[in-house]
């Protein structure tokens, strides 16, 4: 398995979701070599490594899968370009070589790719040891840059898309757009959404004067966090007792602070920065809302971490999650005064608030990595049968 991302060394989603799977898989008896790039800068001793099943391979590398060719040069900088690459093509280049290399001592069975800049190794392994092939999509290009696309991004995604014998998606919503916008039969895709495992709900927080409202993702245009900002000042207009935590960092960031300031609500709203885990939890237990306000959105593992706090949601309509969850509060992500309408309502009647949180809540207990494992299993199974 070629993953990208593991906690702690974790930047979004797809880490949590490549840990959680794995020892999904692990536990019903599937035996995994997860082939990970480390950061240098990564306590590779804190690495959570899955109780049995399981072992780990390391490539030092300064990639991660958000990143863009102006970011790598800045990451790079007081480093051996010779070792990482000089630039974000040759440093894909250089983590598929060692990553076939690592390939060709296992003995495996399929060969499972997480995102884009693990396909060239699925592909060029594919072909030296005859394996099967899928690739696990958990955001397209369309996706991550808000409905355009990197040319160099786009060509490794259609090659991964084409030479794989299954696609995952993890949503039907992503099982479209790489339909519709890689022009793959969709037969060729199986959908298996991400999943979380049931905590206690919390209970309900004591009544305070502040309300807090939560955005917690990437600074990123495909995360629509200037939407969130922007349903922010409409509710304001009608009450000021609300606090707008935005947790998080990414290249909108500063952009972000600005728009803040420039809406006259910049004491209105918190930048946290990059949290951890247990700052994050924290922060959910004291949430009254969680808005999703993302552009487009694969999944949205969030929303699910936030009903299992006990904390109703809104979503935007571009979302996976929404295909396993109903009991959340949808809105288009472009109208802010409907979003904005929403949180409103929310804050303002107590009973709707309870009704849509007990819903969801009791949605959680058909969601589970367990049967989300033996959805993949059942493909594992179908492609060594073929």
């Amino acid at each position: 398995m070629f993953g990208w991302e593991f906690p702690p060394y974790v930047i979004g989603g797809l880490g949590r979701v490549t840990y959680c799977l794995s020892h999904a898989l692990s536990s019903l008896g599937i035996k995994i070599t997860m082939v990970l790039p480390i950061n240098k800068g990564c306590n590779e001793e804190k690495i959570k490594l899955i109780p049995t099943n399981v072992s780990v391979k390391e490539i030092k590398t300064m990639l991660n899968p958000y990143m863009s060719e102006e970011e790598y040069q800045q990451i790079l900088e007081g480093h051996d370009a010779k070792i990482y690459g000089g630039d974000l093509k040759e440093a894909i280049e250089k983590y598929t070589a060692r990553a076939v290399e690592i390939g060709k001592k296992e003995y495996y069975d399929i060969i499972h790719c997480h995102d884009w800049m693990t396909f060239p190794a699925g592909i060029k392994l594919k072909k030296e040891s005859g394996k099967p092939l899928i690739v696990h999509v958990h955001a397209t290009e369309f996706d991550r840059s808000g409905g355009g696309y990197n040319l160099f991004v786009y060509k490794i995604e259609s090659e991964g898309f084409k030479e794989a014998d299954k696609i995952i998606a993890v949503s039907n919503y992503t099982k479209n757009k790489i339909v519709e916008n890689y022009n793959i039969d969709e037969n060729k895709i199986e959908v298996v959404h991400n999943a979380i495992e049931t905590k206690i709900k919390k209970k309900r927080k004591p009544y305070s004067k502040m309300k807090i409202v939560l955005y917690l993702g990437r600074f990123s245009i495909q995360k629509g966090p200037d939407y969130f900002i922007k349903a922010a000042k409409r509710v304001l207009d009608y009450r000021n007792d609300v606090l707008f935590v935005m947790a998080g960092t990414g290249e909108l960031l500063p952009q972000m602070i600005d728009l803040a300031c420039a809406l006259n609500i910049g004491d209105k709203i918190l930048f946290t920065g990059r949290l951890s885990d247990e700052d994050v939890q924290r922060i959910y237990e004291n949430t009254d809302i969680y808005v999703l306000s993302s552009v487009s959105e694969p999944f949205g593992l969030t929303v699910l971490e936030a009903v299992s706090n006990g904390v109703p949601t809104i979503v935007s309509k571009n979302s996976g999650v929404r295909e396993v969850l109903k009991n959340c509060f949808e809105v288009d992500f472009w109208d802010t005064e409907e979003m904005a309408n929403k949180i409103l309502s929310v804050l303002r009647y107590r009973i709707l608030e309870e009704e849509i949180t007990k819903g969801a809540f009791s949605e959680l207990k058909e969601i589970s990595w367990e049967k989300q494992a033996s959805k993949m299993i059942g493909v594992y199974n179908s492609l060594l049968r073929d």
